[in-house]
């Protein structure tokens, strides 16, 4: 063979295919995606770890949800029941109350990590989901789908949604959220039926958590967009029962917090363009923090200015958003990344952008947690077209990883250090106030932890500590009512005020306070600032004004709700007793005990009621029903009375049986001993008459009766001619 036919041979020859190093270089990109994921699911997790081990929030929604529900507390089919088929706390989210059942079931209870740590681990899933979900849309580069779930595993703004308790609901109708729209992507590939099934079954559990799932549909039309889904009928009304679901749970929800009184306009009177200024600087507070995660707050209250001039930003955000929105719709040009991501963005946060303002604030940290998927996605996109860009003089690619790489750190770092702002009420709202100190509700909350909590609970029994707590809360108060407050927070203010005064024994501030907030908004203050007035004008023997009180509070709560209706009839027949009026004294207590058989000291008063009409025998029944419904401990003094209603009866052997019952609790309750000397005298058993007056000689030296009684007893233990005794009832 010549050389010339040699060397075309060898330029025939095939050259070594590229094919597998190309393959081996994409199974390393994947190993690395893992190893990254697994490296994001690690340092979410030391974010969050803190947060485990907060107990839930003493008052807030957490009081709600978690501490007086006691539907969660026992998972027995006659409270799942009742969760799935009532309205709860001013709203339906029947699923997320039954997590909390199931956390309960688990052993956990008010202080246990259970109820933090599914939050977290949720949330951890819900990261993984988002995953899924970006790759399942844009497959051809999974750091795409990696750089969203990592941004939406540590972002700041998500801490809300993940330390707090009472929002599972939150972090649970995600989850579905997610599933929903990742069984949607499948059908949008396979066009089967079963996979638009699943979408909506896992839709109807999400709005079962939340109600704010129901901008669903709005997704899936984007997806539809995204996807290069062609418009059709078939289109629609595959969507029919999604928009139905959204439909039913929409109205529900409006119902419900309008049936139950939720909606209360907590915010600000505004005109027109305070209205649109307000929602435009929310929408870019939004899209900043999204970048520049700083000046977070758990209360975003509405602008001091609302009613005279607005600062100028406020009017500029119009015209800032008009452009961004203008920018999103030239980046057609480019491709449908922006438009996608920021119409995400758009859908899936406009229910809570207060068009319509019902609430205290203009924005809060976890309604982002959904609609950040958009924005994150955003990002992602502009990494992988930088990624792509090819210079000599620059690695685009490079230098992007590395801004990436710094923005998650600084991302990891700030919500590791927001997480503590969660741990208790005090620190929550004492940020509140560093970053707004005119912000009403934060002192009012801040203040009702330091009354509600560390007065009656920590420090119950230390009385320095509880009144410097108490006097701690006053400060809040009175820095609450300082601030531009709405009439019904304003109401609430004084009420608080009182009530902190009360407990520092100051009557006549008390009232002074409970007739503000009664004269502020008598429908807010309502019946526990009626029953607390009453109280206090009672402490201040102010018994007519008391009175009065007491049938107004009654009146305001038609429905005895927190058994207040009993507690006001039972004080008004103790005030008819202080004036001597038996009889009404009695019909009174009467009422009482309609409401709540069970109620002891009502039966107390009433029997001593009873006594003074000369009434014995009922009021050892009413002393009998009274001790079987008491405290042993608290029993005392029953047993007591009982005995000297027997000892006007003449039946002192069973009335040295109740005085012996009363020492037994108390060994040193001197009217026991008094009494219980008089029927053993009148048994004549004068050394046991004579041994317990001497009792109460030496606990209360210089006792006059008792001095005499001893002195009676002894001449009859002498032989001498007695004198009447001395006894007082």
């Amino acid at each position: 063979m010549s050389s010339k036919n040699k060397n075309k041979q060898k330029q025939k020859a095939p050259l070594p295919s590229k094919k597998p190093s190309a393959n081996v270089a994409k199974k390393r990109d994947i190993n690395w995606i893992w190893v990254a994921f697994a490296m994001i699911v690690v340092a979410t997790f030391i974010i969050y770890f803190r947060a485990i081990n907060f107990h839930i929030l003493y008052g807030w929604d957490d009081q709600l949800y978690i501490r007086n529900d006691t539907h969660i507390k026992a998972l027995s089919w006659e409270n799942i029941k009742f969760i799935f088929t009532n309205i709860y706390a001013s709203n339906y989210h029947p699923l997320t109350l039954l997590f909390y059942a199931l956390d309960y079931k688990m052993g956990s209870g008010e202080t246990s990590i259970f109820l933090h740590l599914n939050n977290v681990i949720i949330h951890l899933i819900n990261t993984y989901l988002v995953f899924v979900i970006i790759k399942r849309i844009s497959p051809k580069n999974q750091f795409v789908a990696l750089i969203t779930a990592a941004l939406f595993a540590v972002h700041p703004m998500h801490v809300e949604s993940v330390a707090w308790v009472s929002e599972r609901k939150d972090v649970l109708y995600a989850f579905f959220f997610l599933l929903s729209l990742i069984k949607y992507s499948d059908y949008l590939k396979s066009e089967k039926i079963k996979h638009l099934v699943f979408a909506a079954i896992f839709f109807l559990l999400s709005c079962l958590s939340k109600s704010a799932a129901v901008v669903l549909p709005l997704a899936m039309l984007l997806f539809d967009y995204y996807t290069n889904r062609k418009y059709s009928w078939k289109m629609l009304i595959e969507k029919i029962p999604f928009f139905t679901i959204a439909l039913i749970f929409g109205v529900g929800a409006i119902y419900s917090q309008k049936t139950t009184g939720a909606i209360q306009n907590m915010a600000p009177t505004l005109t027109f363009i305070e209205h649109i200024s307000v929602i435009s600087w929310a929408f870019l507070g939004y899209l900043y923090r999204a970048f520049i995660p700083i000046n977070q707050s758990a209360i975003y209250p509405y602008p001091m200015e609302i009613g005279s001039t607005l600062p100028i930003m406020y009017y500029i955000s119009i015209l800032i958003v008009a452009l961004l929105l203008a920018f999103v719709w030239y980046s057609r040009k480019w491709g449908k990344e922006i438009v996608f991501g920021f119409l995400f963005f758009i859908a899936t946060i406009i229910l809570v952008l207060q068009f319509i303002p019902v609430g205290a604030a203009i924005m809060a940290d976890r309604y982002t947690y959904i609609p950040y998927i958009g924005i994150f996605f955003i990002v992602a996109k502009i990494f992988e077209r930088l990624s792509s860009l090819e210079s000599s003089k620059i690695n685009y690619k490079q230098y992007s990883l590395v801004v990436l790489a710094l923005g998650f750190l600084a991302f990891a770092v700030i919500a590791f250090e927001r997480v503590k702002v969660w741990e208790t009420e005090e620190t929550l709202f004492t940020d509140v106030i560093a970053k707004y100190p005119k912000c009403s509700i934060a002192h009012l909350n801040r203040g009702n932890y330091y009354k509600d909590y560390f007065a009656k609970v920590v420090y119950a029994n230390d009385t320095t500590k509880k009144n410097a707590y108490l006097r701690k809360s006053i400060i809040d108060f009175e820095n609450s009512l300082k601030c531009i407050l709405m009439k019904a927070e304003r109401a609430k203010g004084y009420c608080n005020l009182g009530d902190t005064k009360m407990q520092l024994g100051d009557w006549t501030g008390a009232k002074s306070e409970f007739d503000d907030g009664i004269y502020t908004d008598s429908v807010v203050a309502g019946t526990e600032a009626y029953f607390l007035r009453a109280f206090a004008n009672q402490q201040l023997k102010n018994y007519l004004a008391a009175f009065s009180d007491y049938n107004k509070a009654i009146i305001s709560n038609p429905n005895n709700t927190g058994d207040k209706n009993t507690q006001s009839y039972t004080n008004c027949g103790v005030i008819n007793n202080i004036l001597n009026d038996y009889s009404s004294a009695i019909k009174n207590f009467d009422k009482a005990l309609l409401l709540n058989p069970n109620y002891g000291d009502a039966y107390s008063y009433r029997a001593f009621s009873k006594f003074q009409l000369g009434n014995f025998k009922d009021a050892i029944v009413d002393y009998d029903k009274a001790i079987a419904l008491t405290a042993n401990e608290k029993n005392a003094e029953n047993y007591t009375n009982k005995g000297i209603a027997e000892n006007n009866l003449k039946d002192y052997t069973t009335a040295v049986t109740d005085f012996d019952k009363a020492l037994a609790i108390d060994v040193n309750y001197a009217n026991a001993y008094t009494n219980r000397g008089c029927s053993k005298f009148y048994l004549k058993d004068y050394q046991g008459a004579l041994d317990d007056y001497k009792k109460v000689n030496q606990l209360n030296p210089g006792d006059v009766n008792a001095i005499k009684n001893i002195e009676i007893t002894s001449k009859l233990l002498g032989n001498k001619p007695p004198s009447p005794l001395y006894v007082t009832y």
